[in-house]
């Protein structure tokens, strides 16, 4: 189904339940911050639709009230998806054609925020530490102190007396379903296929790694540490042990962080060879893309980009460029690989266009992240994609400069005339690529590439 969004679409927004003083505290101060004003604007405009009775409204009414254009809009609603604050659906109906269902989810109040490792790290990368300990402070649990103090607090029993549970618990079930079955809170969601489960339970008991636990924050800590770092299963179950406590037998998640970082500057990068594809799936990509009027060179791009992770990609393209990665680039690129939908290998070729083919020093938050709203919005889905896209935007860009100087020339006698400026992250497409560069991070590239590949083949 072509789900591309229409002023004219219809959409349906709704909430469980109402929005708790705690949870609109969050949004203001804590999920602001992350997802830009934008998406909080949205959040309470799509809010106050649903507490309203009446069922139908135009996108078209939406985007008049928040005075902002539909790629906006798009870019904010994505924001409030990734960070779990809607999740989003979609039907064809015959005379309306697509209608979308919003379901505005619960923020997590302040104190579980902040309890939310993922979530107070991304925070942190959004503002200053002076900010975030000022934010901190203020929705810290109050206490006190109980020195000198005995408990005498009574039991429930104590008060209630027994009653009959079974006949109980089969009345509370049968009128409280709709509670029962209740999960409304925004949640940060990782795709848990990416990993063999299996196969790191029954490789972790080797390591006398108890399979209970695994959890499910585990699994979503793990999960990002294969898709961000490139990680793979052996490797994580190897992490994991050297994070549990000898001594209490417990796992620091602080501690697993910490590895993770630091084992990630000495990981093996998949060879090409261990890809799924077979041989002549392979070869009939490559013979396809050829015939596109791409290279060799092109293609050998292609394999490094899909067998990179983004974090190791970004570290050889910056080496290349006899420069380094910045902590702010790096936590960039995690919220890139945590919130965006676009695959690893389109991350790539991202950097790759943003530090090469635009021969940019660092990382620009704002650009980066113009590209890639734009890139999930066309649905890139490869890095043969992104290639592809990127040149024909360069095409149609270009011939767009020819015919508009043209008719200047003719209609201004070559007057200098106003630049005009594009909407999108074509703007900034005017800075041709350095060759040297390029043959310079091609031979550095390949050159690691073959090196880790022999690596990989004398450890296998």
């Amino acid at each position: 189904m072509n789900n591309e969004l229409k002023p004219k679409d219809i959409y349906h927004p709704f909430k469980a339940r109402p929005l708790t003083s705690q949870g609109e505290q969050a949004l203001y101060y804590l999920y602001q911050p992350i997802t830009g004003s934008d998406a909080i604007s949205l959040y309470f405009t799509l809010l106050g639709d649903a507490e309203d009775s009446q069922e139908d409204f135009l996108h078209m009414d939406a985007l008049n009230a928040l005075d902002m254009g539909l790629p906006r809009f798009l870019s904010a609603r994505q924001r409030l998806e990734a960070i779990g604050l809607i999740k989003v659906y979609v039907k064809e109906e015959e005379e309306l054609g697509h209608v979308y269902a919003y379901e505005l989810l619960e923020p997590l109040a302040p104190t579980a925020f902040f309890q939310e490792e993922a979530l107070a790290v991304l925070l942190l990368n959004k503002v200053s530490q002076f900010k975030f300990q000022q934010l901190a402070k203020r929705f810290e649990p109050k206490t006190f102190s109980k020195t000198g103090y005995q408990e005498i607090t009574l039991r429930f029993s104590q008060i209630f007396g027994q009653f009959d549970q079974k006949s109980a618990r089969e009345d509370v079930t049968q009128f409280t379903t709709g509670y029962q079955d209740q999960r409304d809170t925004a949640q940060l969601k990782v795709d848990l296929s990416a990993l063999d489960w299996q196969f790191i339970k029954d490789f972790g008991e080797k390591k006398y790694i108890d399979p209970a636990l695994y959890t499910p924050d585990l699994r979503e800590k793990l999960t990002f540490y294969h898709e961000f770092y490139g990680y793979r299963e052996m490797d994580l179950v190897e992490l994991v042990a050297e994070a549990i406590s000898l001594e209490t037998g417990e796992l620091s998640f602080k501690e697993l962080e910490k590895l993770a970082q630091e084992k990630s500057q000495v990981l093996p990068v998949k060879n090409t060879e261990e890809a799924t594809d077979e041989p002549d799936q392979i070869l009939r990509r490559k013979n396809i893309f050829l015939a596109q009027g791409y290279s060799e060179a092109d293609w050998e791009a292609v394999q490094v980009a899909e067998a990179y992770p983004p974090l190791k990609y970004l570290q050889e393209l910056k080496k290349a460029k006899r420069s380094f990665v910045t902590k702010n680039e790096e936590w960039l690129l995690k919220d890139l690989v945590e919130k965006s939908p676009l695959p690893n290998p389109v991350i790539n070729q991202l950097l790759n266009y943003v530090l090469v083919d635009q021969n940019k020093s660092d990382l620009n938050a704002r650009f980066v992240n113009t590209i890639a709203t734009d890139w999930s919005e066309k649905q890139i889905a490869t890095a043969i994609d992104a290639i592809t896209y990127v040149r024909q935007r360069k095409q149609e860009q270009k011939e767009q400069k020819e015919q508009k100087q043209s008719k200047q020339n003719i209609r201004y006698n070559n007057r200098p005339q106003k630049k005009e400026t594009l909407e999108d992250w074509t703007k900034y497409d005017v800075t041709p690529a350095d060759p040297a560069l390029e043959a310079e991070l091609d031979r550095q590239l390949k050159e690691f590439y073959q090196e880790e590949g022999e690596e990989n083949g004398r450890r296998g």
